[in-house]
């Protein structure tokens, strides 16, 4: 999928059995301390009640290895460069 594809949301339909995340930011004076992880696992529940089988996110290079402790499995890296930057494709079957 392009860039413009994911800003436009195209083919997006909110009952699809999939949902991808596209940025989880944490105020710098304020990571370290756990936040990602507890806004991750809330966000993983309430996928869970939703009835939703995976969750795909994108991600930069030095986060695979937390999304990996959270559960995520590595896809490969991103044909994308939104914002000049290499991404990482990662997913979680729920």
């Amino acid at each position: 999928m392009s860039d413009e594809a994911f800003k436009e949301l195209v083919g997006h339909v909110a009952e699809a059995p999939n949902v991808v995340i596209m940025s989880v930011v944490v105020d710098p004076s304020h990571q370290g301390k756990g936040y990602a992880k507890k806004l991750m696992t809330a966000f993983v529940q309430h996928m869970r009640i939703m009835g939703k089988q995976t969750i795909h996110l994108m991600c930069k290079e030095q986060h695979v290895p937390l999304y990996r402790r959270m559960g995520y499995t590595y896809v490969q890296p991103s044909p994308s460069d939104h914002g000049g930057m290499a991404w990482h494709e990662m997913t979680m079957t729920l």
